[in-house]
């Protein structure tokens, strides 16, 4: 367009000035680049100019080549400044979060931003929500943790103490007796908030296979019977084989918890009855993990709320840490399971059913 313009172009001031700086660039190149018409030297030149190129016209494509150059310069001159200008909101978005302080976890403001990282930043901020929510229940947990471990190890020095006081064996004995039962009670509460951890990290979630209830229940039976003897408690299992697939760990864990709660607050010389089968709905065969005990039972406005962390129901007989029935609702929820709560037999006492997906249909 612009040698079109200088050769065609109406002659005005400004054109004149352009052909003598187009003339004057001509003057600077080798003679031999314009050559002379008629000649056969030129058919052998191929990469020279036709011979009936005359300076003038050369004048004008240097002119036009000219004015292409800055035609560029001035386009890229003004991309540039385009895109500084796009970028400085982004430029200064960055700067804000470099200088935040750790633990800021506030939105990032999008609405000075372009339209087009708008969405970005906008998903940046709900995984922000996210973050700061699992960080709000980290807190928390570790603060209802110190508070729950504070009051067991003053009665662990408050024993000990008592035990290198007293004046009699018998008197050692007993309070060497009630060290025994808070240490103990002090383990378990460390190993549910060890659990409780390790759950919300992820780490038992390994991979899942195929595991027989059947078995895992009778395994955890027999770790039972000591803390069962101690309350001249009877455990029952009940049941068949019971395939289902899962985390072995966390399911571990999810029975040991339901054993450990019923005998805590079952009745002294009482009976805790576990079971696990298959429970038909419909046309479908659920695996079910199913606990009884006699104890004093829960109220029905209550049973819902049994299962928030370091809840302890108002009628509950032995002292629990208020951890292991969350630790079932978390366990229940990651393998897609209901929980089911009513009275135990004779209606007294407590019954815990889980209820899982099914993974076998139609007979059985």
């Amino acid at each position: 367009m612009s040698v079109t313009y200088l050769i065609v172009g109406p002659d005005i001031g400004w054109r004149v000035e352009l052909h003598a700086m187009g003339d004057a660039l001509a003057r600077h190149l080798p003679a031999a680049w314009f050559g002379s018409p008629g000649t056969a030297r030129d058919a052998a030149r191929p990469g020279l100019l036709p011979s009936r190129t005359q300076p003038a016209e050369i004048g004008a494509m240097l002119t036009a080549m000219l004015l292409n150059t800055v035609e560029l310069v001035v386009m890229g001159l003004l991309l540039w400044r385009a895109v500084v200008t796009a970028l400085r909101p982004l430029r200064s978005t960055s700067e804000s979060l470099s200088s935040r302080r750790a633990f800021d976890l506030s939105p990032v403001p999008v609405e000075a931003l372009p339209t087009e990282l708008q969405p970005l930043l906008q998903s940046f901020n709900a995984m922000l929500v996210r973050l700061d929510s699992a960080m709000q229940m980290e807190r928390q947990f570790i603060a209802d943790a110190a508070h729950e471990l504070r009051t067991p190890l003053a009665a662990l020095h408050l024993q000990a103490e008592v035990a290198l006081a007293a004046g009699t064996l018998q008197g050692k004995d007993q309070a060497l007796g009630k060290l025994i039962d808070v240490s103990l009670r002090t383990h378990r509460l460390a190993e549910q908030l060890l659990d409780t951890a390790r759950l919300e990290a992820g780490l038992h979630r390994c991979g899942r296979e195929p595991l027989d209830l059947l078995v895992v229940c009778r395994m955890i039976i027999d770790d039972f019977w000591i803390q069962a003897a101690r309350r001249d408690c009877r455990l029952d299992l009940d049941g068949s084989a019971c395939l289902l697939t899962c985390d072995p760990d966390e399911i571990g864990i999810l029975i040991r918890n339901l054993v450990d709660n019923a005998i805590r607050h079952g009745h002294v010389g009482g009976r805790v009855r576990l079971r696990c089968g298959y429970l038909r709905r419909g046309d479908l065969l659920h695996p079910m993990l199913e606990i009884e005990d006699d104890g004093p039972g829960v109220a029905a406005e209550e049973r819902q709320a049994i299962f928030t962390r370091f809840h302890r129901a108002g009628g509950a007989s032995g002292r629990g840490s208020g951890i292991g029935l969350s630790l079932v609702a978390a366990i229940a929820e990651n393998h897609e399971a209901t929980i089911e709560t009513g009275c135990g037999p004779g209606w007294k006492g407590f019954r815990l059913r889980v209820v899982f997906p099914s993974q076998l249909g139609g007979q059985g």
